[in-house]
């Protein structure tokens, strides 16, 4: 059977007001990939809709070519069923519009969404909306590959033995089957389905990233050797998907992954997407000496946050070797209380100091996550949150504001105390998933200002990109 999986257009550009960095981040949906696999190894046909492109980003109407692309693949493919990937929150309103579209002309094709958004208002959504007849909750691929089937076989008597999934049934009641069933064991899944992934639609301009083998670069591939984080941090909702069971994939299929695209696809430059990385020393070893027996003339980066507790100089150095270039530490916070007892970290500021100075010492472009907007903030903490980023001196520090994501402990503390700046609708969040414009606080501190708030950002915004040197 064929399964059309789309991942909705996301638009993202960040610029510095010295234009130093200017980027449009064109990557292809690894869930999409990793479903399609699933799918393609139990007989069915993946069609993919990835929409996070160059192509669909010099559209006049972005949104508008991508409802009249999903029209158009299902009218030539005839797909039995699809599949929409709501990643983050903000991405359900693009979601809901994509599934109506598809609905007004072809009624009888059946729309499952997967993703935080989804995985933790699966009731809501389903009662308030018919265009979406299922809901995946967590990874998915058992999911997704469980309902192809029974549509196949046109058998819904199977529908309550899918784990973490939601249906109505034929009396409209929504019906919650068991959340279980996290995939243990990682290497049971296929290679992701890059072959299905034409990469000329996802080049773009990499001259402003750091390269110091001097590559031709034109792609940036995202990769992931593990699944979860066993840390509870207090403001982080990525255990809704993933639960806390770090479950990691051998260093040789990971391995084997690169060396497809490094040898049969052209690419060079990657990003390990992984929540924790770094968490197991042995695994990481054992990916990057793989990487150095087969040759492998790459260079990657860690995006996502490396926790520093985990970073030692045996493992920044193994990394170098085999192709660090690149990455960004899970700081958090400059102050010690917001960092270890608000948020429970448990970083002490003295390891922070020690792995910042091992990156430097390996030559690596180092940024480091901030976030600032906490229930607990003062003028004290914010100005130490100033101290520690301006002794560190990283080469980009993103300074985030605090969005208190339900499923988080962040989140009841808020709810409890009333903190929010705005009226917050708690029973409707499902239509209005929380989020925020970049320069808005959603917080209000118990002993600080909103306006105080502001004043202390626009310090810490000076500093975003006030140490980065490019040619290092």
């Amino acid at each position: 059977m064929k399964v059309l999986l789309i991942a909705p257009y996301m638009h993202f550009q960040e610029s510095d007001e010295r234009n130093k960095l200017k980027r449009e981040d064109f990557l292809p949906s690894t869930a999409l990939i990793y479903l399609a696999a699933a799918l393609r190894k139990r007989g069915h046909e993946p069609i993919l809709l990835d929409f996070n492109s160059a192509k669909t980003h010099r559209q006049a109407d972005p949104l508008e070519y991508c409802n009249n692309k999903i029209v158009e693949t299902i009218s030539d493919e005839s797909p039995g069923l699809v599949g929409l990937n709501c990643l983050f929150s903000g991405l359900f309103k693009t979601i809901l519009d994509m599934s109506q579209t598809i609905k007004a002309k072809y009624p009888e094709v059946p729309i499952a969404i997967g993703g935080i958004h989804p995985t933790t208002y699966p009731r809501e959504i389903l009662r308030n909306i018919k265009e979406i007849d299922f809901i995946v909750s967590g990874e998915g691929e058992d999911q997704i590959v469980a309902l192809a089937n029974l549509i196949e076989d046109n058998d819904e008597s199977k529908l309550p033995e899918i784990h973490s999934f939601a249906y109505r049934n034929r009396s409209g009641e929504v019906i919650l089957n068991d959340r279980s069933g996290f995939i243990e064991d990682m290497d049971v899944l296929p290679m992701p389905a890059w072959d299905l992934i034409d990469f000329k639609d996802y080049e773009m301009d990499l001259s402003d990233y750091y390269n110091p083998k001097n590559f031709e670069m034109k792609n940036h591939i995202p990769l992931f050797t593990s699944r979860a984080c066993p840390y509870a941090c207090t403001f982080c909702d990525m255990h809704v998907v993933m639960g806390r069971k770090l479950r990691s994939r051998s260093p040789k299929r990971v391995v084997d992954e690169l060396e497809y695209l490094n040898s049969e696809r052209g690419m060079n430059y990657f990003s390990f997407n992984d929540d924790n990385f770094t968490f197991l020393k042995k695994h990481v070893l054992e990916i990057c000496d793989e990487i150095l027996k087969r040759k492998l003339n790459i260079q990657f980066d860690t995006p996502s946050g490396l926790n520093v507790n985990s970073l030692t100089e045996e493992v920044v150095a193994a990394m170098v070797e085999a192709g660090l270039i690149s990455t960004t530490l899970a700081i958090e916070h400059g102050n010690d209380y917001i960092r270890n007892t608000v948020m429970k970290k448990n970083l002490p500021r003295k390891k922070i100091y020690e792995v910042v100075a091992l990156f430097k010492k390996y030559k690596v472009l180092t940024g480091g996550f901030f976030i600032i907007g906490f229930p607990e903030e003062t003028p004290e903490t914010m100005e130490d949150q100033y101290i520690m980023m301006s002794e560190l001196q990283l080469d980009r520090m993103g300074t985030l504001i605090l969005i208190p994501f339900p499923g988080t402990e962040i989140f009841k503390q808020v709810v409890r105390d009333k903190l929010f700046v705005k009226d917050v609708d708690i029973d409707n969040l499902w239509t209005t998933p929380m989020s925020h414009a970049r320069n808005e606080f959603v917080v209000k501190p118990y002993n600080m200002t909103i306006e105080e708030l502001q004043e202390h950002r626009l310090r810490l915004e000076g500093l975003r990109y006030k140490f980065f040197k490019k040619g290092m």
